[in-house]
């Protein structure tokens, strides 16, 4: 009975060495965090270091047309949330099949939402983008997307998803999302709408663009967005919206400086106004490792709130 359990594990290990070998492998991935101390504001004193986030990607390619993604990502906790050990959870499972002007993507894959912006604005390992620290969307979706060139530098993406992220399918409908990429006047410019129907006769609705350039030198630019909830505040529609201009410019060999500042308001019936204001250097210390000294400033329009005040001190590595 052991002889044929261990012929049987033989058997199954070579298979799986055999799938393995048919593709060609990658391996990536990246972590950030911080040294953070809460000056003022909401959790006042409030300091720790944190691993922000670990990620670890297998990258495969089958053919010329045919890959495969495979990711696994990490968060820390934080200090006023539950103890206990960074779990792993699949960030992304995806394949994709390359078309002569365009591609097609099956599984848990990257939404259109934000990721265009986050790569011009650069430095996620700081802090998110506008519509992502507003949780308007998620990084990635399960469903399908498509992508097609349209000549030139324009390109159409659309997305056929469940709308609910990494998180299990809660309800029959679905999400679907529509962006547009082009160039404007020698800058990149996006147009992003989507709309989600969860439950009956509420919905969700967003309309986002931005503009802006991306390069080695100077990279930066600005996003906005609007969103509509219908009968998400006591069966009245919730509307808001926020703006976020950011740039970083290098000032010397291997060191830039950044900069960010967001206008954000949840709700228009409501005076919950928010401003975001983000500073600080890029100090490469080798290639792919980083060291950014920086602070967040967030003012609140409710006076009951005082301004918060966050120096850090940001290490990123990738490899």
């Amino acid at each position: 009975m052991r002889l044929k359990a261990l012929v049987l594990a033989l058997t199954l290990t070579g298979g799986l060495a055999v799938q393995a070998h048919a593709a060609e492998g990658k391996i990536s991935g990246y972590m950030f965090g911080d040294y953070y101390y809460n000056v003022s504001g909401p959790a006042e004193k409030e300091n720790g270091f944190q691993l922000r986030r670990i990620c670890f990607t297998y990258d495969m390619k089958w053919s010329e047309k045919i890959s495969g993604r495979f990711r696994l990502e990490a968060n820390d906790a934080r200090f006023s949330k539950s103890t206990g050990r960074m779990t792993p959870y699949v960030k992304e499972s995806s394949i994709t099949w390359k078309q002569a002007q365009g591609s097609l993507s099956a599984g848990l894959v990257p939404t259109l939402t934000w990721a265009f912006q986050e790569k011009v604005w650069g430095y996620r390992s700081i802090e998110k983008t506008i519509m992502d620290l507003r949780n308007n969307g998620s990084a990635v979706d399960l469903g399908l997307q498509w992508n097609r060139k349209l000549g030139g530098s324009s390109s159409v993406a659309l997305m056929l998803s469940n709308g609910d992220g990494t998180s299990a399918e809660t309800n029959n409908n679905k999400k679907i999302a529509l962006q547009v990429l082009t160039k404007v006047a020698g800058l990149d410019a996006k147009v992003y709408a989507d709309m989600e129907t969860p439950e009956k006769e509420k919905g969700k609705t967003t309309l986002a663009g931005f503009i802006g350039k991306n390069g080695d030198g100077f990279h930066g630019g600005i996003e906005a967005f609007y969103r509509i909830d219908k009968k998400a505040a006591a069966g009245e529609d919730q509307k808001g919206f926020g703006v976020s201009l950011f740039g970083a410019k290098p000032v010397s060999e291997g060191k830039k400086v950044f900069a960010r500042v967001d206008l954000y308001e949840s709700n228009s019936d409501a005076e919950d106004d928010q401003q975001m204001l983000i500073g600080g250097l890029d100090w490469a210390l080798a290639k792919d490792l980083h060291l950014m000294p920086n602070v967040m400033v967030t003012l609140y329009q409710d006076s009951n709130i005082d301004t918060q005040l966050v120096p850090r001190i940001t290490g990123f590595f990738e490899f």
